[in-house]
This record gives C-alpha cells, structure tokens and sequence, in this order.
C-alpha cells in the first residue's frame, strides 16, 4: 500500500475515530474534531460547520494537544502534609483542604483577602460560577480574569 493510497482512505478504516467536541483553549467555542487512534489524540481538525469558528482554528486550538498526554501532567489530586511535601489523596479529601484553606484565611485575614482568577480558557458557564463562588461565597468583588491575549 503506498502513502497514496492511505492518504484516500477513510478514517476510520486506518482505525482513528473522530469526535466533535469544542476547544479548551479560550473562551470563543470554536467546534473541533478530535481524532483519536488507541485511545490517544494524534490531531485536532476545525469543523467546517461551527458557528464560531466555520472551518478555522488558531494554532493552539489545532496543534497544541501533547499536554494531554504528557508525562507530568497530574492524574490525581495532591495536597500539602505537615513534611511540607504533596501527596496523593481523593477528591473528597482534596475539596476539604481548600475549603479549609479559603475558611482559614477568610477568618484570620478578613473576607478581602480572598481573590479569585477566573480562566480565558474555561466555558463562559464556569467563569461565571468562579465569580459567584468570590462574591457571595466570601462577600467580596476581588475576581479577575486572564483572558487578555
């Protein structure tokens, strides 16, 4: 078979599945096709049909992915023991050290020490609950964002 022959091919009989989803890179929507073979991304496409983006994507969007896949990225929640070194735990667990983390500060500091980012590259949805999480979960307006390019 020569590469001719393989570039015809269709997807899926070279065994890559294509998924739809939306790009995690900023905050626009833009429609993508992830391509997938084994169980791991080997490209990003742009749907041609994606009202916010109708074919194109920006280099992140299209070629930055390898940090799925990386090495170090984390798989498991960690916190902070008495050592002064990260450990494994559970969510639960992990929930509970920065829920008392948040309380422990608010108490010893004042409600105006908690400041919250919110991410250019989070849902619009997500955003707004970070927003809501600082101003009526500790009483104050200290929430930014990092979306400017």
């Amino acid at each position: 078979m020569t590469m001719q022959d393989i570039r015809e091919l269709p997807l899926i009989d070279l065994g890559v599945k294509k998924t739809r989803t939306i790009c995690g890179y900023c905050g626009v929507g833009c429609s993508v096709d992830v391509l997938s073979k084994d169980n791991r991304i080997i490209g990003i496409q742009p749907a041609m049909d994606g009202p916010a983006n109708l074919g194109a994507l920006c280099v992140k969007g299209q070629f930055a992915f390898d940090y799925v896949h990386h090495p170090d990225r984390l798989k498991h929640p960690l916190v902070r023991r008495a050592d002064g070194k990260l450990h494994e735990t559970t969510w639960d667990e992990a929930i509970q050290v920065a829920a008392d983390g948040f309380r422990n500060v608010a108490q010893k500091y004042g409600r105006e020490s908690i400041y919250g980012v919110a991410s250019g590259r989070t849902p619009t949805e997500a955003d707004y609950l970070m927003q809501k999480f600082i101003r009526a979960g500790f009483g104050t307006h200290n929430i930014d964002n990092c979306s400017r390019a």
